[in-house]
This record gives structure tokens, sequence and C-alpha cells, in this order.
């Protein structure tokens, strides 16, 4: 295994919450809101790992990966039933949601796997550390979706990626890096060749399209941040011209499903 200190404080650096720096949309009708009081709880927990996995178990033990996400997350959100945030072993490379327990599981599988496929590529951490916190915050969308019945339209596995992206462009810099960390992840991905009429049947789109579509927002946020997205031929033009008012439509539908769960300031005492 690689030393997985780089990666643990990339990882950290992005500090994940459900902040905006955008305004808030206005307050929902009284009858939406969602009353202030004790509820559930996120919470993190680190299953236990076989010898091979116990250097990176333990460094995200030490470094509190999972708890520093949690926190930010009760800070946030106000949330009917605990939501767990775990790590665990899968037999295979993968992350999952459990709807039955309520658990948002990433694999330690997943990490090998990453970390051997992107072990010689320059960059290759920032491939890691997106793919893994993108898979993270789509399980994360499915939980939130469960657990507050929130509504959508269209694909699930659609509106989880826009709200991983939405999460990880929220995080200022580190949260750029991540992002086109899973757009690598994607785009090497739609490079396999694969060619398996299956794949269209998948709840998940295909990853040429997620590719995109994640670029998409990337670009969308701010046309100025990075204008080689468009110059250097990454997106089509004809998508790029669509894509501030694709970003600002589901920025603004996550802010106004998430706004009646979100956690008020405490009012000053006097």
């Amino acid at each position: 295994m690689q030393d997985v200190r780089p990666l643990l404080l990339m990882l950290l650096a992005a500090g994940f919450g459900c902040g905006e720096k955008e305004p808030p949309p206005p307050p929902p009708a009284a009858a939406d809101s969602v009353a202030e009081a004790p509820a559930g709880r996120f919470l993190a927990e680190y299953a236990l790992a076989t010898l091979e996995y116990n250097d990176f178990r333990r460094g995200l033990m030490a470094n509190r990966f999972l708890d520093t996400i949690a926190t930010r997350l009760n800070d946030s959100l106000i949330i009917p039933r605990d939501i767990t945030l775990a790590t665990a072993h899968c037999g295979e490379p993968n992350a999952s949601y459990d709807s039955e327990r309520t658990r948002v599981i990433l694999c330690y599988e997943l990490f090998r796997t990453l970390a051997e496929m992107y072990a010689d590529e320059v960059g290759g951490e920032h491939l890691v550390t997106g793919t893994l916190v993108f898979a993270l915050m789509h399980e994360l969308g499915h939980a939130l979706i469960d657990v507050l019945d929130l509504p959508v339209t269209g694909r699930e596995e659609d509106a989880v990626d826009q709200l991983a992206t939405i999460l990880m462009l929220g995080q200022g810099d580190a949260g750029d890096s991540l992002a086109f960390g899973a757009i690598g992840w994607f785009a090497k991905n739609a490079q396999s060749g694969v060619n398996d009429e299956l794949l269209f049947a998948d709840a998940h789109g295909l990853n040429v399209q997620r590719y995109y579509d994640i670029l998409c927002l990337v670009y969308g946020r701010d046309r100025a941040r990075y204008p080689e997205i468009l110059t250097g031929g990454w997106l089509p033009a004809d998508r790029a011209a669509r894509c501030p008012a694709e970003y600002a439509r589901i920025a603004h539908s996550w802010r106004r499903l998430l706004w009646p769960h979100k956690r008020r300031p405490e009012p000053e005492r006097q």
C-alpha cells in the first residue's frame, strides 16, 4: 500500500459540509419548514480491516476523516434519523448506500484499486482523492434523498452526481481539484473501449456522459475560472454555452431542496 498521508490531507482539506457561498433561496412556507429539534445524526464508523488495509484504516481514524465530514454535516443539516458514514470491506472496489441501515459505505477495496491504477501517473493522488470523495458524496446524495424524502425528477443517479459535484465545487480550490480528479476517473473509464449493450440499461449514465455532465458544471459555475475547458476542446462549444444556465438551475434546485432541512444559527442571547 502506498503512503496514505498525502491522500488524507487532501481529503480533509475540503472539509465537506453543505454550506454555500451563494445566498440561500427565500425561506419556504411555514408548512414546509422543519422544526429545529433533536433528531438524527451523521455518524462515523471505521469497520475492521484486513492486515493489508490496517495502515489505511488507522490513518483515516487518526486524521478523523469521516468524523470531520460528519461534524460538518451535523452543523449544516437536520435529519430525522441517523446516517452512518462508514468504511468497510465490500469484496469489490465500490461505494454504496444501504437504505435498510441508512449507511453510506466507502469500500477499502476501492482505495487500493484506485491507488494501483494511478500509481505511476502524474497527479495520481488528485485522481484517487477526487474519485473517492465523489463516490462518497454521490452515495451521501442517495442517503439524503431517502432520509429526507426529497423529490427527484429524472434518474436519481444523475441527481446525486449533480449534488456530489455541487458539494465539491462549494469547497474552494481543494474542492475544484477533487472535482477534476473525478472527471479524470470518468474520462479514463470512457476510454476503456468497452461496448456492452447492457450499459445502456444501467441506472447510471455512461462514463462519457458523466464526464461531460460534471465538466459542464465546473465550467458553468464560473466560465472565467477554467477557460481551457472550452478553448482546449474539453467541452463542445454548443454544450459549453448552456453550462452557466445548467449550473445555476441545478445549484438552485439543490439549495431549495435542502433549505427546509438546514440548521439555523442559534440566536445570540441578550
